[in-house]
C-alpha cells in the first residue's frame, strides 16, 4: 500500500480508537488508548522520515 493512501487510513483509525476508548467498558479503555498512541507514534515516525528524505 502506498503511503499516500496509508496515512489517512492510519489517522482515521487512530481517531476511531481514541473515540472508542471514551465509550467502551473500563477494562478495554487502556488497550484502545495504547493502540491509538502506537499508531500516532508510527505516523510521527513516517512524518519525520519523509521530511528527512526530501532534504537529502
Amino acid at each position: 500500500m502506498r503511503l499516500s493512501k496509508a496515512i489517512p487510513r492510519l489517522r482515521f483509525e487512530r481517531r476511531r480508537l481514541y473515540a472508542q476508548s471514551k465509550v467502551c467498558p473500563p477494562e478495554m479503555r487502556r488497550e484502545y488508548r495504547e493502540r491509538a498512541e502506537a499508531i500516532g507514534a508510527v505516523l510521527g515516525y513516517i512524518k519525520r522520515n519523509r521530511k528527512e528524505k526530501q532534504h537529502d
